[in-house]
Protein backbone atom coordinates (compact mmCIF):
# COMPACT_ATOMS: atom_id res chain seq x y z
CA UNK A 1 0.00 0.00 0.00
CA UNK A 2 1.46 3.37 -0.97
CA UNK A 3 1.57 6.35 1.40
CA UNK A 4 -1.32 8.14 -0.32
CA UNK A 5 -3.57 5.13 0.04
CA UNK A 6 -2.49 4.62 3.66
CA UNK A 7 -3.27 8.27 4.41
CA UNK A 8 -6.71 8.06 2.83
CA UNK A 9 -7.45 4.84 4.69
CA UNK A 10 -6.44 6.45 7.97
CA UNK A 11 -8.70 9.44 7.35
CA UNK A 12 -11.58 7.09 6.48
CA UNK A 13 -11.05 5.09 9.67
CA UNK A 14 -10.98 8.27 11.75
CA UNK A 15 -14.17 9.48 10.10
CA UNK A 16 -15.93 6.20 10.82
CA UNK A 17 -14.77 6.29 14.43
CA UNK A 18 -15.96 9.87 14.87
CA UNK A 19 -19.33 9.02 13.33
CA UNK A 20 -19.71 6.03 15.62
CA UNK A 21 -18.84 8.16 18.62
CA UNK A 22 -21.36 10.80 17.55
CA UNK A 23 -24.06 8.20 17.10
CA UNK A 24 -23.26 6.70 20.47
CA UNK A 25 -23.32 10.12 22.08
CA UNK A 26 -26.67 10.90 20.44
CA UNK A 27 -28.15 7.61 21.64
CA UNK A 28 -26.80 8.24 25.10
CA UNK A 29 -28.38 11.69 25.28
CA UNK A 30 -31.77 10.60 23.91
CA UNK A 31 -34.48 10.18 26.50
CA UNK A 32 -35.80 6.66 27.18
CA UNK A 33 -39.03 7.71 25.42
CA UNK A 34 -37.15 8.63 22.25
CA UNK A 35 -35.17 5.39 22.30
CA UNK A 36 -38.34 3.36 22.85
CA UNK A 37 -40.24 5.20 20.12
CA UNK A 38 -37.46 4.77 17.57
CA UNK A 39 -37.18 1.08 18.42
CA UNK A 40 -40.89 0.80 17.55
CA UNK A 41 -40.89 -0.01 13.83
CA UNK A 42 -44.18 -1.70 12.86
CA UNK A 43 -44.64 -3.05 9.34
CA UNK A 44 -47.55 -4.39 7.37
CA UNK A 45 -45.99 -7.83 7.86
CA UNK A 46 -45.32 -8.47 10.63
CA UNK A 47 -47.35 -5.91 12.57
CA UNK A 48 -46.37 -4.84 16.07
CA UNK A 49 -48.56 -6.55 18.68
CA UNK A 50 -49.56 -4.02 21.35
CA UNK A 51 -48.99 -5.17 24.95
CA UNK A 52 -52.15 -6.38 26.65
CA UNK A 53 -50.87 -5.39 30.08
CA UNK A 54 -52.52 -2.06 30.88
CA UNK A 55 -49.45 -0.52 32.48
CA UNK A 56 -47.13 -1.56 29.65
CA UNK A 57 -49.58 -0.25 27.06
CA UNK A 58 -50.00 3.07 28.87
CA UNK A 59 -46.22 3.48 29.08
CA UNK A 60 -45.84 2.80 25.35
CA UNK A 61 -48.60 5.24 24.43
CA UNK A 62 -46.99 7.93 26.60
CA UNK A 63 -43.62 7.33 24.91
CA UNK A 64 -45.18 7.64 21.46
CA UNK A 65 -46.92 10.88 22.39
CA UNK A 66 -43.76 12.35 23.90
CA UNK A 67 -41.78 11.42 20.81
CA UNK A 68 -44.25 13.14 18.49
CA UNK A 69 -44.12 16.35 20.55
CA UNK A 70 -40.40 16.99 20.24
CA UNK A 71 -39.28 20.48 19.31
CA UNK A 72 -38.50 20.83 15.58
CA UNK A 73 -34.78 21.29 16.24
CA UNK A 74 -34.72 17.93 18.05
CA UNK A 75 -36.63 15.99 15.39
CA UNK A 76 -34.86 13.49 13.18
CA UNK A 77 -36.24 10.95 10.71
CA UNK A 78 -37.79 7.95 12.42
CA UNK A 79 -36.26 4.66 11.20
CA UNK A 80 -39.75 3.48 10.10
CA UNK A 81 -40.50 6.55 7.96
CA UNK A 82 -38.93 5.01 4.86
CA UNK A 83 -41.32 2.06 5.14
CA UNK A 84 -44.40 4.27 5.56
CA UNK A 85 -45.35 6.90 4.52
CA UNK A 86 -42.05 7.13 2.63
CA UNK A 87 -39.10 9.49 2.35
CA UNK A 88 -37.45 11.55 -0.37
CA UNK A 89 -34.76 9.93 -2.46
CA UNK A 90 -31.17 11.01 -1.70
CA UNK A 91 -30.08 14.23 -3.40
CA UNK A 92 -33.66 15.37 -3.96
CA UNK A 93 -33.57 19.16 -4.42
CA UNK A 94 -35.27 21.32 -1.81
CA UNK A 95 -37.22 24.40 -2.85
CA UNK A 96 -38.48 27.66 -1.41
CA UNK A 97 -42.02 28.61 -2.39
CA UNK A 98 -44.57 31.26 -1.45
CA UNK A 99 -48.21 30.16 -1.05
CA UNK A 100 -51.28 32.25 -0.33
CA UNK A 101 -53.63 31.37 2.53
CA UNK A 102 -57.24 32.57 2.41
CA UNK A 103 -59.03 33.72 5.55
CA UNK A 104 -62.35 32.57 4.07
CA UNK A 105 -61.42 28.92 4.43
CA UNK A 106 -61.23 26.92 7.65
CA UNK A 107 -60.18 23.49 6.40
CA UNK A 108 -56.69 22.49 5.30
CA UNK A 109 -55.27 24.59 2.50
CA UNK A 110 -52.89 22.62 0.33
CA UNK A 111 -49.43 23.94 -0.48
CA UNK A 112 -48.30 21.31 -2.98
CA UNK A 113 -45.11 20.94 -0.93
CA UNK A 114 -43.72 18.06 1.11
CA UNK A 115 -41.60 18.00 4.26
CA UNK A 116 -39.08 15.19 4.31
CA UNK A 117 -38.95 13.00 7.40
CA UNK A 118 -36.88 14.61 10.15
CA UNK A 119 -36.11 17.82 8.26
CA UNK A 120 -37.00 21.33 9.38
CA UNK A 121 -39.13 23.42 7.05
CA UNK A 122 -39.20 27.13 7.85
CA UNK A 123 -42.53 28.93 7.40
CA UNK A 124 -42.47 32.73 7.36
CA UNK A 125 -45.58 34.95 7.14
CA UNK A 126 -45.31 38.01 4.91
CA UNK A 127 -47.41 40.20 7.20
CA UNK A 128 -49.06 40.10 10.62
CA UNK A 129 -52.31 38.19 11.10
CA UNK A 130 -55.55 39.96 12.04
CA UNK A 131 -56.28 40.04 15.77
CA UNK A 132 -57.81 36.82 17.04
CA UNK A 133 -56.69 34.77 14.03
CA UNK A 134 -53.98 32.10 13.98
CA UNK A 135 -52.65 29.75 11.34
CA UNK A 136 -51.90 26.11 11.99
CA UNK A 137 -49.22 24.39 9.91
CA UNK A 138 -49.90 20.67 9.46
CA UNK A 139 -47.33 18.12 8.29
CA UNK A 140 -48.81 14.80 7.23
CA UNK A 141 -52.18 13.84 5.77
CA UNK A 142 -52.36 10.58 7.74
CA UNK A 143 -54.10 11.96 10.80
CA UNK A 144 -55.64 8.75 12.15
CA UNK A 145 -54.35 7.94 15.62
CA UNK A 146 -53.94 4.23 16.35
CA UNK A 147 -53.58 4.77 20.10
CA UNK A 148 -57.20 3.83 20.85
CA UNK A 149 -58.00 1.05 23.28
CA UNK A 150 -59.58 -1.14 20.57
CA UNK A 151 -56.35 -1.44 18.60
CA UNK A 152 -54.53 -4.73 19.14
CA UNK A 153 -51.71 -4.27 16.64
CA UNK A 154 -49.95 -1.60 14.60
CA UNK A 155 -49.05 -1.95 10.94
CA UNK A 156 -47.43 1.48 10.93
CA UNK A 157 -46.30 3.94 13.59
CA UNK A 158 -49.44 4.94 15.54
CA UNK A 159 -49.07 8.72 15.01
CA UNK A 160 -47.88 10.24 11.74
CA UNK A 161 -49.13 13.83 11.59
CA UNK A 162 -48.05 16.97 13.47
CA UNK A 163 -49.45 20.48 13.93
CA UNK A 164 -47.67 23.76 14.73
CA UNK A 165 -48.99 27.25 15.39
CA UNK A 166 -47.41 29.78 13.05
CA UNK A 167 -45.50 32.49 14.87
CA UNK A 168 -45.18 36.15 13.83
CA UNK A 169 -41.77 35.52 12.28
CA UNK A 170 -39.95 32.52 10.80
CA UNK A 171 -41.41 29.35 12.37
CA UNK A 172 -39.57 25.99 12.17
CA UNK A 173 -41.77 22.91 11.70
CA UNK A 174 -40.73 19.27 11.45
CA UNK A 175 -42.16 15.77 11.58
CA UNK A 176 -40.17 12.57 12.12
CA UNK A 177 -42.33 10.97 9.40
CA UNK A 178 -42.59 13.93 7.03
CA UNK A 179 -45.66 14.48 4.88
CA UNK A 180 -47.60 16.95 2.74
CA UNK A 181 -47.72 20.46 4.19
CA UNK A 182 -51.03 22.25 4.82
CA UNK A 183 -52.13 25.52 6.41
CA UNK A 184 -55.39 25.99 8.31
CA UNK A 185 -56.89 29.25 9.55
CA UNK A 186 -58.04 29.12 13.17
CA UNK A 187 -59.63 31.55 15.58
CA UNK A 188 -61.88 34.54 14.98
CA UNK A 189 -64.12 33.67 12.06
CA UNK A 190 -65.24 37.28 11.86
CA UNK A 191 -61.91 38.17 10.30
CA UNK A 192 -62.60 36.33 7.06
CA UNK A 193 -61.70 38.04 3.82
CA UNK A 194 -57.98 38.47 4.41
CA UNK A 195 -55.25 36.60 2.58
CA UNK A 196 -51.69 35.99 3.67
CA UNK A 197 -48.56 34.89 1.83
CA UNK A 198 -46.46 32.21 3.52
CA UNK A 199 -42.87 31.50 2.50
CA UNK A 200 -41.88 27.84 2.94
CA UNK A 201 -38.18 26.97 2.78
CA UNK A 202 -36.47 23.56 2.61
CA UNK A 203 -39.50 21.67 1.29
CA UNK A 204 -39.78 19.41 -1.75
CA UNK A 205 -42.25 19.50 -4.60
CA UNK A 206 -45.04 16.95 -4.74
CA UNK A 207 -47.18 15.73 -7.64
CA UNK A 208 -49.93 18.35 -7.33
CA UNK A 209 -52.82 19.11 -9.68
CA UNK A 210 -55.49 21.78 -9.23
CA UNK A 211 -58.56 21.46 -11.43
CA UNK A 212 -58.96 24.49 -13.66
CA UNK A 213 -55.52 25.88 -12.81
CA UNK A 214 -52.83 23.32 -13.60
CA UNK A 215 -52.16 23.26 -17.34
CA UNK A 216 -51.33 20.05 -19.24
CA UNK A 217 -47.75 21.26 -19.66
CA UNK A 218 -47.43 22.00 -15.95
CA UNK A 219 -48.87 18.60 -15.05
CA UNK A 220 -46.51 16.81 -17.42
CA UNK A 221 -43.64 18.20 -15.35
CA UNK A 222 -45.03 18.25 -11.81
CA UNK A 223 -46.49 14.74 -11.84
CA UNK A 224 -42.90 13.45 -11.65
CA UNK A 225 -42.08 15.59 -8.61
CA UNK A 226 -40.07 13.64 -5.99
CA UNK A 227 -42.41 13.55 -2.95
CA UNK A 228 -43.73 10.07 -2.06
CA UNK A 229 -47.36 11.32 -1.88
CA UNK A 230 -49.32 13.31 -4.44
CA UNK A 231 -52.51 15.34 -4.37
CA UNK A 232 -55.31 16.07 -6.85
CA UNK A 233 -57.49 19.07 -6.01
CA UNK A 234 -61.00 19.40 -7.41
CA UNK A 235 -63.67 21.99 -6.68
CA UNK A 236 -65.53 19.69 -4.27
CA UNK A 237 -63.06 16.87 -3.55
CA UNK A 238 -59.35 16.45 -2.88
CA UNK A 239 -57.72 13.07 -3.49
CA UNK A 240 -54.45 11.89 -1.92
CA UNK A 241 -52.45 8.98 -3.31
CA UNK A 242 -49.04 7.37 -3.25
CA UNK A 243 -47.12 9.36 -5.85
CA UNK A 244 -46.56 6.29 -8.04
CA UNK A 245 -50.31 6.12 -8.64
CA UNK A 246 -50.63 9.83 -9.44
CA UNK A 247 -47.69 9.85 -11.86
CA UNK A 248 -49.48 7.37 -14.12
CA UNK A 249 -52.32 9.83 -14.89
CA UNK A 250 -52.04 11.75 -18.13
CA UNK A 251 -54.88 14.11 -17.22
CA UNK A 252 -56.64 14.04 -13.82
CA UNK A 253 -59.39 16.40 -15.04
CA UNK A 254 -62.11 13.82 -15.89
CA UNK A 255 -61.49 11.97 -12.61
CA UNK A 256 -61.80 15.11 -10.51
CA UNK A 257 -64.89 16.24 -12.41
CA UNK A 258 -66.53 12.89 -11.63
CA UNK A 259 -65.74 13.14 -7.92
CA UNK A 260 -66.92 16.74 -7.88
CA UNK A 261 -70.21 15.50 -9.32
CA UNK A 262 -70.54 12.91 -6.54
CA UNK A 263 -70.01 15.46 -3.79
CA UNK A 264 -72.38 17.92 -5.50
CA UNK A 265 -75.06 15.20 -5.65
CA UNK A 266 -74.78 14.48 -1.93
CA UNK A 267 -74.81 18.20 -1.15
CA UNK A 268 -77.96 18.59 -3.24
CA UNK A 269 -79.73 15.77 -1.43
CA UNK A 270 -79.51 17.69 1.85
CA UNK A 271 -79.86 21.14 0.34
CA UNK A 272 -76.40 22.43 1.13
CA UNK A 273 -75.36 25.61 -0.68
CA UNK A 274 -72.55 25.59 -3.21
CA UNK A 275 -69.48 24.70 -1.23
CA UNK A 276 -66.32 26.75 -0.86
CA UNK A 277 -64.24 23.98 0.71
CA UNK A 278 -63.64 20.45 -0.45
CA UNK A 279 -64.03 17.04 1.12
CA UNK A 280 -60.75 15.13 1.33
CA UNK A 281 -59.91 11.41 1.13
CA UNK A 282 -56.64 9.81 2.30
CA UNK A 283 -55.67 6.14 1.88
CA UNK A 284 -53.64 4.71 4.76
CA UNK A 285 -51.94 1.45 5.62
CA UNK A 286 -54.01 1.22 8.80
CA UNK A 287 -56.95 3.34 9.91
CA UNK A 288 -58.56 3.84 13.28
CA UNK A 289 -61.89 2.13 12.57
CA UNK A 290 -63.64 0.05 9.93
CA UNK A 291 -62.69 -0.54 6.31
CA UNK A 292 -63.35 3.16 5.68
CA UNK A 293 -64.54 5.92 7.96
CA UNK A 294 -65.97 9.39 7.58
CA UNK A 295 -64.54 12.68 8.78
CA UNK A 296 -62.06 15.20 7.48
CA UNK A 297 -60.26 13.69 5.82
CA UNK A 298 -62.33 10.56 5.32
CA UNK A 299 -60.06 7.54 5.42
CA UNK A 300 -59.70 4.28 3.56
CA UNK A 301 -57.12 1.53 3.30
CA UNK A 302 -54.39 1.58 0.68
CA UNK A 303 -56.12 -1.36 -0.99
CA UNK A 304 -58.93 1.03 -1.94
CA UNK A 305 -56.64 3.65 -3.47
CA UNK A 306 -56.70 2.14 -7.00
CA UNK A 307 -60.51 2.17 -6.91
CA UNK A 308 -60.54 5.94 -6.40
CA UNK A 309 -58.84 6.48 -9.76
CA UNK A 310 -60.51 3.73 -11.81
CA UNK A 311 -62.78 6.16 -13.64
CA UNK A 312 -64.17 3.58 -16.07
CA UNK A 313 -65.35 1.36 -13.23
CA UNK A 314 -66.55 4.30 -11.14
CA UNK A 315 -68.70 5.59 -13.98
CA UNK A 316 -70.42 2.24 -14.51
CA UNK A 317 -70.42 0.61 -11.07
CA UNK A 318 -69.92 3.51 -8.66
CA UNK A 319 -68.58 2.74 -5.21
CA UNK A 320 -71.14 2.25 -2.46
CA UNK A 321 -68.52 2.49 0.27
CA UNK A 322 -67.12 5.85 -0.83
CA UNK A 323 -70.62 7.26 -1.31
CA UNK A 324 -71.50 5.92 2.15
CA UNK A 325 -68.58 7.56 3.96
CA UNK A 326 -69.23 10.88 2.25
CA UNK A 327 -72.83 10.44 3.33
CA UNK A 328 -71.82 10.28 6.98
CA UNK A 329 -70.39 13.79 6.54
CA UNK A 330 -73.88 14.93 5.49
CA UNK A 331 -76.02 13.20 8.13
CA UNK A 332 -78.07 15.09 10.70
CA UNK A 333 -79.60 14.02 14.05
CA UNK A 334 -82.73 15.90 12.98
CA UNK A 335 -83.65 12.91 10.79
CA UNK A 336 -81.30 10.15 11.95
CA UNK A 337 -82.50 8.39 15.10
CA UNK A 338 -81.12 5.72 17.43
CA UNK A 339 -80.00 2.67 15.47
CA UNK A 340 -80.13 4.54 12.15
CA UNK A 341 -76.58 5.85 11.78
CA UNK A 342 -75.82 3.12 9.23
CA UNK A 343 -79.30 3.42 7.69
CA UNK A 344 -79.97 7.01 6.64
CA UNK A 345 -76.38 7.33 5.48
CA UNK A 346 -77.29 4.98 2.65
CA UNK A 347 -79.71 7.54 1.24
CA UNK A 348 -76.56 9.04 -0.23
CA UNK A 349 -75.25 5.78 -1.66
CA UNK A 350 -78.63 5.09 -3.24
CA UNK A 351 -78.88 8.61 -4.63
CA UNK A 352 -75.40 8.59 -6.17
CA UNK A 353 -75.86 5.12 -7.60
CA UNK A 354 -78.96 6.36 -9.42
CA UNK A 355 -78.18 9.98 -10.32
CA UNK A 356 -74.43 9.72 -10.92
CA UNK A 357 -74.01 6.12 -12.11
CA UNK A 358 -77.38 5.57 -13.78
CA UNK A 359 -78.45 2.56 -11.70
CA UNK A 360 -82.16 1.71 -11.39
CA UNK A 361 -83.93 3.25 -8.40
CA UNK A 362 -83.19 1.51 -5.14
CA UNK A 363 -80.25 -0.58 -6.35
CA UNK A 364 -76.47 -0.56 -6.21
CA UNK A 365 -75.69 -3.01 -3.41
CA UNK A 366 -76.11 -6.78 -3.27
CA UNK A 367 -77.80 -6.61 0.13
CA UNK A 368 -80.79 -4.72 -1.32
CA UNK A 369 -81.21 -6.82 -4.45
CA UNK A 370 -84.25 -8.61 -3.00
CA UNK A 371 -86.43 -5.85 -1.57
CA UNK A 372 -89.27 -8.24 -0.80
CA UNK A 373 -87.01 -10.36 1.42
CA UNK A 374 -85.82 -7.23 3.23
CA UNK A 375 -89.38 -6.08 3.88
CA UNK A 376 -90.41 -9.49 5.19
CA UNK A 377 -87.54 -9.40 7.69
CA UNK A 378 -88.13 -5.77 8.63
CA UNK A 379 -91.83 -6.27 9.36
CA UNK A 380 -91.52 -9.73 10.90
CA UNK A 381 -92.39 -10.39 14.53
CA UNK A 382 -89.90 -9.68 15.96
CA UNK A 383 -88.47 -7.42 13.24
CA UNK A 384 -84.91 -7.63 11.99
CA UNK A 385 -83.31 -4.20 12.39
CA UNK A 386 -80.11 -4.50 10.40
CA UNK A 387 -79.08 -1.47 8.34
CA UNK A 388 -80.38 -2.85 5.06
CA UNK A 389 -83.61 -4.19 6.59
CA UNK A 390 -84.23 -0.68 7.92
CA UNK A 391 -83.31 0.83 4.56
CA UNK A 392 -85.93 -1.30 2.80
CA UNK A 393 -88.97 0.83 3.78
CA UNK A 394 -87.24 3.97 2.56
CA UNK A 395 -86.58 2.27 -0.78
CA UNK A 396 -90.33 1.67 -0.92
CA UNK A 397 -91.00 5.40 -0.48
CA UNK A 398 -88.36 6.37 -3.03
CA UNK A 399 -89.78 3.96 -5.60
CA UNK A 400 -93.32 5.13 -4.94
CA UNK A 401 -92.79 8.90 -4.74
CA UNK A 402 -89.35 9.45 -6.28
CA UNK A 403 -86.45 11.35 -4.76
CA UNK A 404 -88.00 14.81 -4.81
CA UNK A 405 -90.04 14.49 -1.57
CA UNK A 406 -87.11 13.06 0.40
CA UNK A 407 -84.73 15.67 -1.01
CA UNK A 408 -87.15 18.48 -0.16
CA UNK A 409 -87.58 17.05 3.33
CA UNK A 410 -83.88 16.78 4.11
CA UNK A 411 -83.18 20.18 2.55
CA UNK A 412 -85.95 21.81 4.60
CA UNK A 413 -83.82 21.44 7.73
CA UNK A 414 -81.33 23.95 6.30
CA UNK A 415 -83.86 26.80 6.36
CA UNK A 416 -86.09 25.45 9.14
CA UNK A 417 -83.98 23.44 11.63
CA UNK A 418 -85.58 21.10 14.14
CA UNK A 419 -86.71 22.87 17.29
CA UNK A 420 -83.88 23.09 19.83
CA UNK A 421 -84.03 20.54 22.63
CA UNK A 422 -86.92 18.72 20.96
CA UNK A 423 -87.47 15.12 22.05
CA UNK A 424 -86.88 12.11 19.83
CA UNK A 425 -90.63 11.65 19.52
CA UNK A 426 -91.08 15.26 18.46
CA UNK A 427 -88.30 15.01 15.89
CA UNK A 428 -89.74 11.79 14.47
CA UNK A 429 -93.20 13.34 14.19
CA UNK A 430 -91.70 16.41 12.49
CA UNK A 431 -89.89 14.23 9.96
CA UNK A 432 -93.14 12.41 9.14
CA UNK A 433 -94.95 15.74 8.81
CA UNK A 434 -92.42 17.18 6.39
CA UNK A 435 -92.03 14.01 4.34
CA UNK A 436 -95.81 13.58 4.04
CA UNK A 437 -96.38 17.16 2.92
CA UNK A 438 -93.59 16.94 0.35
CA UNK A 439 -94.88 13.59 -0.93
CA UNK A 440 -98.47 14.96 -0.89
CA UNK A 441 -99.49 11.76 0.88
CA UNK A 442 -100.25 10.75 4.45
CA UNK A 443 -97.29 8.58 5.45
CA UNK A 444 -98.16 8.43 9.14
CA UNK A 445 -99.44 4.85 9.16
CA UNK A 446 -96.39 3.63 7.25
CA UNK A 447 -93.95 5.34 9.62
CA UNK A 448 -95.93 4.09 12.61
CA UNK A 449 -95.51 0.58 11.22
CA UNK A 450 -91.76 1.33 11.15
CA UNK A 451 -91.87 2.25 14.85
CA UNK A 452 -91.78 6.04 14.56
CA UNK A 453 -93.64 8.13 17.09
CA UNK A 454 -96.86 9.22 15.41
CA UNK A 455 -99.22 11.10 17.75
CA UNK A 456 -102.94 11.32 16.99
CA UNK A 457 -102.60 15.06 16.50
CA UNK A 458 -100.24 14.48 13.57
CA UNK A 459 -102.54 11.92 12.01
CA UNK A 460 -105.33 14.43 12.27
CA UNK A 461 -103.18 17.10 10.66
CA UNK A 462 -102.39 14.85 7.70
CA UNK A 463 -105.84 13.32 7.14
CA UNK A 464 -106.57 15.71 4.26
CA UNK A 465 -103.82 14.01 2.25
CA UNK A 466 -104.41 10.67 0.48
CA UNK A 467 -103.08 7.87 2.66
CA UNK A 468 -100.21 5.75 1.37
CA UNK A 469 -101.55 2.19 1.17
CA UNK A 470 -98.49 0.04 1.70
CA UNK A 471 -100.38 -3.24 1.25
CA UNK A 472 -101.80 -2.08 -2.08
CA UNK A 473 -98.37 -0.94 -3.23
CA UNK A 474 -96.90 -4.34 -2.45
CA UNK A 475 -99.70 -6.12 -4.25
CA UNK A 476 -99.24 -3.89 -7.26
CA UNK A 477 -95.50 -4.59 -7.24
CA UNK A 478 -96.26 -8.33 -7.24
CA UNK A 479 -94.76 -9.03 -3.84
CA UNK A 480 -96.23 -10.99 -0.98
CA UNK A 481 -97.16 -9.54 2.38
CA UNK A 482 -94.61 -9.99 5.17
Amino acid sequence: MNISMSYRFALWAIAIALASCAAGLQAATDSPAVQAAEALQPKAKPPFVIPTDAAARAKLVAEVREYMQRAPAEVRAHPAAADFPGVLAPNTPRVTRTVTVSGDRKRWQSTGLYANAGEVVTVTPATALPAGVSIEIIIGCHTDSLLGDKQTEWKRFPLLSRKFTLGPAATPVANAFGGPIFAAVRGNTGKAGFSLDLRLANAAEAPFFVLGKTTPAQWAAIRNAPAPWGELVGHNMILHFPASQVRQMDDPTPLLEWWDKVVAAEDHLVGWPERTEQERVVPDRQISAGWMHSGYPFMCYLASAPMITDLKKLRTDGDWGFFHELGHNHQSPAWTFAGQTEVTVNFFSLYCMETVCGKPTGTGHGAIKDLDALLKKRFADPPEMGPFEQLGPFIVLIRKFGWAPLQATLASYQSAPAAPKSSVEERQAEFIRRYSKNAKADLSAFFKLMGYACPDSLRGELKSLPAFDFAAWRAQMGTAKP
